[in-house]
């Protein structure tokens, strides 16, 4: 009998058996196959409105290294948007934020364009002496329900954004409050972790 193996040592058969719990995914144009993971399993149940990314998870895996984390920390996340500048401002692109016991990491894998470091943001517990919710609508249908957090002096270290866009000629009240909902599902755990 006749037997191809790879560069392993692995015959065909062998490697579609590891291959059985790995789900291919898109990442950077290419199809690679990746395992599944803890974090990717909460990222697909994650309520999806109006944030979305498409996560590479070799860099989302590298942030956590970073940061000392492990996958199997994460309490939750949810897709999101991390902002430092005014409310108001626009340009934050779609993340993935990671919610674990020290903090909150967010990112979607992605490298920055010239200087190819990873880019994430993160929000520390430990800094953090104040937190809570605000919100923010202009005249022409946007807004976004907000976790912000504040450090020493009140300092912005980061805010959490979740945005929406009203429909025209149409009742857009289900989606704008199922974005609201995500934001206290969210605030409600952090209300767990720092009290």
């Amino acid at each position: 009998m006749f037997s191809v193996t790879d560069r392993d040592g692995l015959t065909l058969a062998q490697n579609v058996t590891l291959l059985d719990g790995f789900a291919p995914l898109m990442m950077g144009g290419g199809s690679k196959v990746m395992p599944n993971t803890y974090l990717e399993e909460l990222a697909t149940a994650a309520p999806v409105n109006f944030d979305r990314a498409v996560v590479d998870w070799a860099g989302m895996n590298e942030a956590l290294q970073r940061e000392r984390l492990d996958q199997g920390s994460a309490l939750a996340v949810s897709w999101c948007r991390f902002g430092i500048y005014p409310i108001e401002a626009g340009g934050d692109s779609p993340a993935l934020a990671i919610i674990h016991p020290r903090g909150i990491i967010v990112s979607a894998g992605k490298r920055k364009l010239f200087s190819k470091a990873l880019k994430y943001d993160t929000i520390s517990f430990g800094s953090c002496r104040d937190y809570g919710p605000t919100e923010h609508t202009d005249e022409r249908g946007f807004g976004k329900y907000c976790i912000e957090f504040a450090g020493a002096g009140g300092v912005l270290l980061g805010r959490l954004q979740w945005t929406w866009q009203a429909r025209r000629f149409r009742d857009s009240r289900g989606q704008i409050m199922a974005v609201a909902e995500e934001r206290d599902r969210i605030l409600g755990l952090i209300k767990g972790l720092l009290g």
